[in-house]
């Protein structure tokens, strides 16, 4: 008796004795994981809409579109209505004080265009704006990490979109926006698609400060092909080179036309920087732009509340060091070296920059969220491993959010 092979299932196409979930194509399950994680997300806003009262952000009894809208919600809404100041605002003491020009307009603008104008319809549509982008982010996350994980960047997808922060993907912020359109360029810089990938930095530019560790992370990408070309191990057709080095370019002056143009509608040369350096001088007084120097300045502010202030220069100094090594281990970890040179160069050069402008305080955390692609390398093995980081992740969230929103306001609290 002949016993004749099964014929080999089509490329790309699951069994069909396969369940549902497999039958279902990659970015199906991406959208159907991000509207998942939006349902959790949901009802914990509701919750934490209970716990309001008088000395909440958001008041006593908030509604969802409310809550949504509060913090850096409210300026995004104040550039859509009013624009940008001609005059910077001084505080008594003759500094900058917090204004609109740390706010860039992509995302207020299409918010104010989409909702036609009508101030009161800014917000609502502000949180749609921000859900659409969220789903277009879960499906890029998942087009950047499949050919580097296959089946398990779904799991990648559940990681961002049920993280501790994850709930900014539904605020009025310009997160979500910024991270579809980070992704969008990384993916098309990973199959080497440079020209495609220059109208998506600029609009990246002008919606979050994240073109300039994009330049980097691309520039040190092209020598690498560069240098694995003239060893044989690459093909770098002219084409290629060309379009890698315009991006390159693109990306640096897209990344510093925000200064330019904050210089020219002003008449101040650095009215960008002194802007940014209102926010912590809300910390640090008065002592305008640094870079590096801030991370110490907060990792002393914060032993000093573990172990008292005599010790908490050299304490803070060490944690600060420590973790930063341990960013730098982990990066060359099995898992992280998986999901290819880009990501990792990305998630390094975007370190770099927020060690050189960024002041660490409570939003630290949502500015960490353009590491998405690492979520790749957070896959646990096994099914208990995966259940037990949703889990840790959904309560943190739920944490977060009732710091940031409960009954009560603290420093320590801004999203």
């Amino acid at each position: 008796m002949t016993t004749v092979a099964p014929a080999r299932p089509a490329a790309g196409r699951p069994p069909a004795a396969a369940g549902p979930w497999a039958r279902t194509p990659w970015w199906g399950r991406a959208l159907a994981i991000f509207a998942a994680s939006r349902v959790v997300t949901t009802v914990l806003y509701l919750w934490v809409g209970t716990q309001g009262t008088n000395a909440s952000r958001a008041g006593p009894h908030p509604d969802l579109v409310t809550l949504a809208t509060a913090w850096d919600g409210q300026w995004y809404w104040y550039v859509a209505v009013h624009g940008y100041p001609s005059v910077l605002p001084l505080t008594s003491s003759g500094a900058v004080d917090t204004n609109q020009w740390a706010f860039l307009p992509l995302y207020p603008y299409l918010v104010k265009a989409l909702s036609l104008g009508v101030t009161a319809a800014w917000p609502p549509v502000a949180v749609l704006v921000s859900l659409a982008a969220g789903f277009a982010a879960a499906v890029l996350l998942s087009l950047l990490l499949r050919p580097h994980l296959g089946g398990r960047a779904d799991f990648a997808v559940a990681v961002f979109a049920f993280s501790p922060l994850a709930f900014v993907l539904q605020a009025a912020y310009a997160e979500s926006l910024g991270l579809a359109l980070l992704l969008a360029a990384l993916c098309l810089v990973d199959r080497r698609r440079y020209g495609w990938a220059v109208p998506v930095v600029v609009a990246l530019a002008f919606t979050r400060p994240e073109a300039l560790p994009f330049a980097l992370a691309v520039g040190v990408h092209l020598l690498l092909r560069i240098r694995a070309a003239r060893a044989g191990r690459d093909v770098l057709p002219r084409r290629e080179l060309v379009g890698g080095v315009v991006l390159t370019a693109v990306s640096v002056v897209a990344g510093l036309a925000w200064t330019w143009i904050a210089a020219a509608a002003t008449g101040v040369p650095d009215a960008y920087v002194r802007t940014e350096a209102a926010w912590r001088a809300l910390w640090m007084g008065d002592v305008g732009f640094s870079v590096v120097t801030p991370w110490f300045f907060a990792a002393h502010f914060w032993a000093a509340l573990l172990v008292g202030d005599p010790a908490a220069a050299i304490v803070g100094a060490v944690l600060l060091l420590l973790l930063l090594g341990g960013f730098a281990v982990f990066l060359c970890t099995p898992a992280a070296r998986r999901l290819g040179a880009l990501n990792r160069l990305w998630a390094a050069s975007y370190l770099l920059y927020l060690l050189g402008v960024f002041f660490p305080q409570s939003s630290l955390f949502r500015l960490l969220m353009p590491l998405a692609p690492l979520a790749g390398a957070l896959v646990p093995r096994r099914r208990p491993g995966r259940a037990a980081l949703l889990i840790v992740s959904v309560a943190l969230q739920g944490l977060w959010l009732w710091c940031t929103y409960g009954p009560f306001q603290v420093y320590w609290s801004v999203p």
